[in-house]
């Protein structure tokens, strides 16, 4: 079984050199953004002597940029967040001095990288995060019968906005005083909720049983509603593995599909509109338990705010749905449409207990 750990209280220095500013700083700008670890600071030489909100403000959390991991020692992190992953996947080795700098000042290790830094590090704390746990059970169906609402978010294409959609929902919840448990599926949402599972760690097998488990331990503490993060995209051949087994394993009740503007195709597959997109994630999830997409929650990056509205609008007009960029402007509306979707248990299936 997949149980979370207790909770651990890490005082993070953010390591992303020359790399902070770079929209693929995803995991720095994550945890920044959504964690509720305390960060004391970001480690990029290029923009040493400024803050978070200077360089970032949509971050909405502030802390010093230091030029070297030595000045954020001076700070008292108890970990240091590898803040990306580099090209190729493996770290420049100005980068394994700096975490190794930090090693021997006592500071653990905190990394999404598909390379596991523990064998560098023997001895030391390391947590990679993408080490998936050791005793994976098959999918059994016991998420059917959850009380709890479980909502999935989904997408017409892998990185649109899937984590970010998720935890905007959840923000929306809690605002509203609903109990709301996000269900990490991916690196950057592992580090943001300190548990969960990289289902793109587990064998193709176990996948789904994976999902199914970390809906299980959501469900432990009798929330509202269990906020299932989405990966990759049944339309993209590269992740649409990981994505069918989130959709079967987590057993939703409903989805949010996830969209952006433009029809840019991956290996001359192109990105299939939010209508059509709907429609295949439905019939596809009805297969296990049926899951209405309920909302469209956009990624308007780049859009003026004109030209945002308008999209919104057209995708509205398109689904028939409540579509909105929850973060440019508010979850609300997902969340509105989110709480009016009844539970949904599969044909033949016990009443939720």
């Amino acid at each position: 079984m997949i149980l979370r750990p207790r909770p651990r209280h890490r005082r993070y220095a953010i390591l992303a050199d020359g790399w902070f500013a770079n929209r693929h700083a995803k995991t720095a700008h994550g945890l920044i953004r959504y964690g509720r670890d305390e960060v004391v600071c970001v480690v990029d030489s290029t923009l040493a002597g400024r803050r978070i909100l200077e360089v970032m403000p949509h971050l909405e959390r502030d802390a010093p940029i230091v030029g070297s991991v030595e000045e954020a020692l001076e700070l008292g992190p108890t970990s240091i967040l590898v803040g990306l992953a580099p090209a190729g996947g493996r770290l420049p080795e100005e980068w394994v001095r700096s975490l190794r700098t930090a090693s021997d000042a006592g500071l653990e290790i905190v990394s999404g990288l598909h390379e596991r830094l523990a064998p560098r590090f023997p001895d030391r704390p390391v947590w990679d995060v993408r080490e998936p746990p050791q005793e994976i059970p098959l999918f059994s169906g016991e998420a059917f019968r959850v009380e709890p609402k479980v909502v999935l978010t989904v997408g017409t294409d892998s990185a649109i906005g899937k984590m970010t959609a998720t935890l905007e929902l959840e923000r929306a919840a809690r605002r509203a005083g609903l109990r709301a448990e996000f269900a990490a599926t991916g690196q950057t949402g592992v580090v943001i909720a300190g548990w969960g599972v990289c289902v793109d760690a587990v064998v193709a097998d176990f996948a789904a049983g994976a999902a199914e488990r970390l809906v299980l331990e959501a469900a432990r503490s009798l929330p509202d509603l269990i906020l299932v993060e989405g990966q990759g995209a049944l339309g993209h051949p590269a992740y649409s593995g990981v994505t069918l087994s989130l959709l079967h394993g987590s057993c939703p009740d409903c989805l949010v599909l996830c969209a952006a503007p433009g029809g840019e195709a991956f290996a001359g597959v192109p990105r299939p509109s939010p209508a059509r997109a709907a429609r295949l994630y439905e019939e596809v999830a009805a297969l296990v338990k049926p899951a209405p997409v309920v909302a469209v929650s956009l990624n308007t990056a780049g859009m003026t705010d004109e030209e945002a509205a308008a999209f919104a609008a057209a995708v509205s007009d398109e689904t028939g749905l409540p579509a909105a960029d929850p973060f440019r402007t508010s979850a609300g509306p997902i969340l509105e449409a989110v709480l009016e979707a009844p539970k949904n248990p599969p044909p033949g299936c016990m009443k939720p207990i």
